[in-house]
């Protein structure tokens, strides 16, 4: 709820959401019914490689993220705006400016106007660490994770990370998609691609030395895995950064 009364003599404009820039990794954003970006904070000009706010305000996804990330936000933005229904907590690797991808949490809702239609989509993603934390500390899965990324590399066994969360190799399994949404072997799988990423974007390394220092199998296997995460080849993802 809010007092429109209030919002309308002292028309604070953008002071609301810029608080988000105080708030390290955090993007805000509002989307009308055509997409098309009306509000957000600074963060997202980092994310799109914009200078500032007119090169975003009235533009889309479209002009600034390839293809294969634009499928995924406009299935989530076209959900929204055709059941009104909320997406809540979605975990998922998601750029973060320059060729690098982070795990972040994003949660989207439709918005509403006094006359109760529905006329776009606001947005807030965080950064995962964030509610890693909390998860570490308060969530029996705590254990679990944090050996998980540091020895993600090792293809440390299902079983060891259900017995370091304490429990049996189904409730581990069970409850972890729950809360995740997919596997642990999965999550290892999109560890490994950020790590690779990251690899491909900072170093010289050729794609056999970062599938060894990744954890995969062999660079065919990393190949397919990069490529099914990411959506596109890391030669086509070291090509489109490199050149930055």
């Amino acid at each position: 709820m809010q007092d429109d009364r209030f919002f309308q003599k002292h028309n604070v404009g953008d002071h609301v959401y810029s608080i988000f820039d105080d708030l390290a990794g955090y993007t805000f954003f509002i989307k009308d019914t055509k997409f098309r970006y009306v509000a957000f904070n600074k963060r997202l000009l980092h994310v799109f490689g914009a200078e500032d706010g007119a090169q975003v305000l009235g533009k889309r996804d479209d002009d600034f993220i390839p293809n294969h990330i634009l499928k995924e936000w406009r299935k989530d933005d076209l959900h929204i705006i055709e059941t009104g229904k909320s997406i809540h907590n979605r975990i998922e690797l998601v750029p973060s400016g320059n060729g690098f991808v982070d795990w972040s949490t994003t949660n989207k809702k439709p918005l509403y106007d006094t006359r109760g239609d529905l006329c776009g989509i606001v947005g807030v993603t965080r950064p995962f660490r964030q509610s890693n934390t909390a998860l570490q500390q308060n969530n029996e899965l705590g254990a679990s994770l944090k050996l998980m990324h540091h020895s993600f590399r090792d293809n440390i066994a299902i079983t060891k990370l259900a017995a370091a969360a304490n429990l049996s190799l189904s409730s581990f399994q069970r409850k972890f998609k729950s809360c995740f949404s997919m596997s642990a072997k999965d999550y290892m799988r999109h560890l490994k691609v950020q790590d690779a990423c990251h690899k491909i974007v900072q170093s010289t390394m050729n794609f056999a030395e970062i599938s060894y220092a990744c954890g995969f199998s062999d660079q065919s296997h990393f190949s397919r895995e990069f490529t099914r995460i990411m959506k596109e080849p890391p030669s086509s993802y070291r090509s489109r950064f490199k050149a930055h």
